[in-house]
């Protein structure tokens, strides 16, 4: 974050396919050991949708755009976020620019981003806050929606979790909402390309750990925070396990770490913390001031996002 003005999210909303048993997943059924493990770490469901990537994205958007005073003609952009690339009708630019159409953002420009995986919702926030501060927008919603190929696996390597279809999204606005962003740090570690997990399992977790580790860190030094400050750690959904090895990496407690989800629907990609903040929120979870830190990673990047209840 590069200037005083202050940028704000609102209305977390979320789609989600319909809820399935792990075990009903036939890659899981000829793999005993493997099933059993996500079973004692927290794993129960996952979400399959029957919808393609556009249309979650358009129930989601539809849902953030109900829940705010702010007109469809005042969206300045959206932005779209997305790992699914097994059709180009999910990335086309005619087909983001039909949606826009179809929600009714007629002065909405768009703009694409991918590369950070599940990741993605950090860049497409810090895309939307620097764009606000910059003074060049007011309002932009960010979307993102990913869905599995039928055939492709489900199994997040290293047998930390499973994937569901889902999308997620918010408002990125000037105007006062539901939550002030603090600050936005990301991380990258390229070498990691050239790492195959298979081969060099143990460098790599090595260098995921370590990447984790330097994403959290550097987001509370630049605030002048400690782990003890915040009221919510909210991950990715993986392994109970996993999720306690990050709490450890950042110094946090375990309880701080938003575990509901994960025996939920599992890991809904780049959807998690949107996905997270939001049930947070409607459960009345969360008090005024309240200091969260969303964490998203990627295979060999990661992004932190600090937001601060109103």
């Amino acid at each position: 974050m590069f200037s005083n003005k202050k940028v704000y999210l609102t209305a977390p909303s979320y789609e989600l396919g319909n809820l399935k048993d792990i075990e009903t997943l036939d890659e899981l059924k000829e793999d005993n050991q493997i099933l059993e493990t996500l079973l004692k770490f927290g794993l129960k469901k996952y979400a399959k949708s029957h919808l393609p990537p556009l249309a979650m994205a358009k129930q989601t958007a539809k849902h953030t755009l109900e829940k705010v005073s702010i007109t469809r003609k005042e969206i300045d952009v959206l932005i779209y976020a997305t790992s699914s690339f097994w059709d180009s009708r999910f990335y086309d630019g005619k087909e983001v620019s039909r949606l826009s159409y179809e929600l009714g953002l007629e002065n909405a420009y768009p703009i694409g981003v991918f590369l950070s995986e599940c990741g993605n919702i950090h860049t497409a926030i810090r895309t939307a806050a620097s764009l606000i501060q910059a003074g060049e927008c007011r309002n932009i919603l960010v979307v993102t929606t990913d869905q599995t190929q039928e055939g492709e696996t489900r199994i997040i390597p290293p047998n930390i979790s499973i994937a569901s279809d889902a999308a997620a999204s918010c408002i990125v606005s000037a105007e006062k909402g539901d939550f002030e962003i603090i600050h936005i740090t990301q991380h990258t570690n390229a070498a990691m390309s050239e790492l195959d997990i298979n081969e060099k399992s143990e460098e790599y977790m090595y260098a995921v750990t370590e990447g984790i580790k330097q994403t959290l860190w550097k987001a509370m030094k630049f605030i002048e925070k400690e782990p003890r400050d915040f009221q919510q750690l909210i991950t990715n959904n993986y392994s109970l396990l996993l999720s306690k090895t990050i709490s450890d990496l950042g110094g946090f407690e375990f309880e701080q770490v938003y575990t509901e989800n994960i025996a939920r629907f599992a890991h809904a990609l780049a959807s998690d913390n949107l996905i997270n903040l939001c049930d947070l929120l409607n459960n009345n979870y969360l008090n005024s001031q309240d200091l969260l830190l969303l964490l998203g990673t990627g295979s060999n990047m990661w992004g932190a996002t600090i937001v601060s209840k109103l």
